[in-house]
């Protein structure tokens, strides 16, 4: 491209034309090569603007220190590739599931922070190369325990009632058998286990270490974990595809790829102590 220009140029300057010509000639080179739509939207991303789940530990969720914090190894990880990129980080918090997609489909969030892969979110958002992967388990209810013990199956929990965190997608393997199921789904984690000790859920679907962290307090005692996990999904970013950072998915993944290489990543999920 570099070469055609310069000939171009070059033709240009032949006594034919006048200085008028050669002059715009030259701004119109200028402008092609400094404002072509990758550089502008390039240039205009100063900011990713992000949010995630606000009980999905320890991926991302939401603590109180004096003020509502969002943190989380998504976070952490985000925060990371945004410095790599030269990109400031703007966290949104206290935003719904369904808010934050919506937002991400209209491009008012350049950035998920943290999700599953599945086709309909493949379709509308720039998926991410994976940085985790978690696997997702059944709590199972004291009773059911007594009755079924720890090993269940997907397809034996059709006579049963279960409860899952409001819109979110917990794996394209679950999300196939889930019109099969009686599940409810509620505003978060909290009112999962709520339904359950007061027996208007036996059993909820939860990643596993969102899942232990929640069994640790004493009203939950009883509650158990399924011997096996349901699925194992990879956990990635998604960026809106209207978003002015659109541009930037390949250095982003680039960014990601070396991060990972070079262990950055693996040190943060470390401070976590996550279950191995």
């Amino acid at each position: 491209m570099a070469l055609e220009l310069n000939m171009a140029m070059l033709r240009y300057f032949e006594p034919k034309h006048s200085f008028r010509h050669i002059l715009m000639f030259g701004i119109m080179a200028i402008w092609a090569s400094v404002f072509s739509p990758h550089a502008l939207a390039s240039s205009e991303c100063k900011a990713f603007r992000t949010a995630g789940a606000q009980q999905w530990f320890p991926y991302a969720f939401n603590e109180f220190e004096g003020r509502l914090k969002a943190t989380g190894i998504a976070f952490d990880v985000l925060t990371l590739l945004s410095q790599d990129l030269g990109v400031t980080l703007e966290i949104e918090t206290g935003l719904p599931w369904k808010r934050i997609e919506s937002k991400l489909d209209t491009g008012d969030l350049d950035i998920l922070a943290g999700n599953y892969w599945n086709e309909e979110r493949s379709q509308k958002w720039l998926i991410t190369a994976p940085f985790a992967a978690e696997e997702v388990y059944i709590v199972l209810s004291p009773s059911l325990v007594q009755i079924r013990g720890t090993e269940l199956s997907l397809n034996a929990l059709a006579q049963y009632i279960g409860v899952m965190p409001r819109g979110i997608s917990l794996g394209e393997k679950f999300d196939s058998i889930k019109p099969n199921l009686n599940i409810v789904e509620v505003k978060d984690h909290d009112k999962m286990y709520e339904m359950i000790r007061r027996h208007r859920a036996d059993y909820a679907i939860s990643p596993q270490s969102a899942a232990l962290s929640h069994l640790k307090a004493p009203e939950n005692d009883g509650m158990q974990i399924s011997q096996s996990p349901i699925t194992t999904n990879n956990v990635h970013f998604a960026i809106s595809a209207k978003s002015k950072c659109a541009s930037l998915f390949p250095e982003f993944n680039n960014a990601l790829s070396a991060r990972l290489k070079d262990g950055s990543i693996e040190q943060i999920i470390d401070t976590y102590n996550l279950p191995r």
